[in-house]
């Protein structure tokens, strides 16, 4: 790491604009891309909008878009299949009970306005994936940073138009919204992972989502702009090649009405989910025997399995993505841990060390936040 470079983290870490220098590093060793980001680029942690996103970010994208397009399915490591949303539901006419199938055989019509997509988050290349499926010029909600400032992944981004968020420090989340609201405002798409980091449970095909995507939608007048969803699903999300391609689907614009928040960013999760599980339903059939070949019970397969994803990520905060998912407070190792960590007395000594049995159970399977 160049001197300059330092002097950079540590004005950086002074401002509290991260945490520490790994918010940027994850720890790994530095590069020279990593010196180039940080002595031309630091300034995008900030929180001033002008700033972080100027004029000349908007005005200097659009040709290297056209080089995204056109180039951008040679950098994937698995080739990619747009997804007809009839075909997969037309034996199942209650699928979507609300939706005619007539309308799900016509293409999306994607809306003229600015709009905001939104995606599941899994595997090394979903936003290069989101990005093509699009198809039109969008700024990406950016919050791995070790990757943004340390690869070649971070240079494209930020040529393609970005907004960055530390999800270690809350001004920079608080500051996401309104970065986003001003993209929206200045004509140009969104795309955000509301999931924030790739889920990694082997049940529950899609994380809980973050609010922020829908407050950064909700316009000042009241009205919404469009949130079209997108769901990729890749049956081996660690091996490449063209026998594993991705499969997206891309849905219809909604506009959500602002009566319940909390049930409107469910309905929109729950169609995703449904979604992914028709995909799941056509392209991931297996038997047991194939999944644990070679394995002696399903949690070294699972294991192994999130040891391979991992691996292909080219800087992997392992802090943030242990930590960084929407916290369920029904979760049941929040509700067991507690009572393992009584005091043990003879009335209840029965009752703790099943409890204790249970936390150890529960944190051994917690995938989501040991990998």
């Amino acid at each position: 790491m160049q001197k300059k470079t330092q002097e950079i983290l540590d004005e950086l870490v002074e401002k509290k604009l991260i945490t520490k220098e790994e918010d940027l590093t994850a720890g790994a060793k530095t590069n020279f891309i990593f010196d180039y980001m940080i002595q031309n680029h630091a300034y995008l942690l900030g929180n001033d909008i002008d700033t972080v996103l100027p004029e000349s970010m908007f005005k200097k994208g659009n040709t290297f878009h056209k080089l995204i397009i056109k180039y951008g399915p040679l950098f994937l490591k698995n080739p990619q299949i747009i997804e007809n949303r009839y075909t997969l539901i037309k034996d199942d006419d209650k699928v979507f009970p609300n939706r005619s199938r007539a309308s799900l055989k016509e293409e999306v019509k994607l809306p003229e306005e600015p709009t905001i997509f939104i995606a599941n988050h899994h595997f090394k290349d979903d936003v290069l994936a989101t990005l093509l499926a699009a198809k039109r010029r969008a700024f990406i909600l950016f919050g791995s940073l070790p990757q943004f400032y340390g690869t070649v992944d971070g240079i494209l981004a930020l040529e393609n138009g970005v907004a960055l968020v530390d999800r270690k420090v809350h001004e920079s989340k608080h500051a996401s919204v309104p970065k986003g609201r001003y993209i929206l405002d200045h004509g140009m798409d969104l795309i955000i992972f509301p999931e924030a980091v790739w889920n990694k449970k082997p049940s529950g095909q899609m994380l809980d989502f973050y609010s922020g995507f829908y407050r950064t939608a909700k316009k000042e007048d009241g009205s919404f702009s469009p949130v079209v969803s997108m769901v990729h699903y890749i049956k081996n999300t660690h091996k490449k090649g063209k026998d594993n391609p991705i499969h997206t689907i891309i849905d219809d614009p909604v506009y959500f009405e602002g009566k319940d928040y909390k049930q409107e960013i469910e309905m929109i999760r729950e169609t995703m989910l449904t979604w992914q599980y028709k995909l799941m339903e056509k392209y991931g059939q297996t038997t047991r025997k194939e999944l644990l070949d070679g394995y002696s019970n399903p949690t070294e397969a699972w294991e192994d399995e999130l040891r391979k994803r991992v691996a292909t990520a080219d800087k992997y905060d392992i802090e943030i993505e242990t930590s960084a998912d929407k916290t369920n407070p029904l979760d049941p190792l929040s509700v067991w841990e507690p009572i393992a960590n009584v005091e043990i007395t003879p009335q209840n000594a029965s009752n703790i060390v099943e409890a204790k049995k249970l936390v150890k159970e529960l944190k051994t399977n917690d995938f989501q936040h040991r990998f």
